[in-house]
């Protein structure tokens, strides 16, 4: 692997270290909603992007001028999405930031408070955004108490 200049990112985000919290589950396999999320390809951490080129190559990762590593987009969808399906998803470096959205915010472990209308699911269930708070919410609770 070359390289690189190290990310401007934590190398693996606290709450990756942590148990993810149980979330109402989502219809993500198969997606109805032509995996909408994957659009834009998706942030990974270093060890990722390691462990990517060292399993598929080169080509399927990139570094942005900022230092993040991205999954590349093809035909408007990220790589590794193939017939509606993320062929990584039960890979060791399945990216983070995958696993927990649209909960969790990987580069803070914090509630993923952008755009979660990313996730068609959400405009048609709006109840979801406040169980996804309250989750975390609790959560916190439980870290600091």
């Amino acid at each position: 692997m070359t390289a690189h200049p190290p990310s401007r990112r934590a190398a693996e985000p606290p709450s990756r270290r942590a148990a993810e919290p149980d979330f109402p589950p989502l219809p993500c396999y198969p997606c109805p909603h032509d995996s909408a999320c994957c659009a834009f390809g998706a942030t990974v951490t270093d060890a990722e992007a390691e462990a990517i080129i060292a399993d598929r190559g080169e080509g399927f990762v990139y570094q942005t001028r900022w230092g993040e590593w991205r999954t590349r987009v093809k035909g408007g969808r990220c790589v590794f999405l193939q017939q509606n399906q993320c062929v990584i998803h039960g890979q060791r470096y399945y990216p983070h930031v995958c696993r927990t959205f649209p909960w969790t915010d990987a580069e803070h472990g914090g509630p993923y408070e952008f755009d979660q209308t990313i996730c068609p699911e959400f405009a048609g269930r709006p109840e979801l955004t406040q169980i996804g708070r309250d989750v975390i919410h609790d959560r916190r609770l439980r870290e600091t108490g």
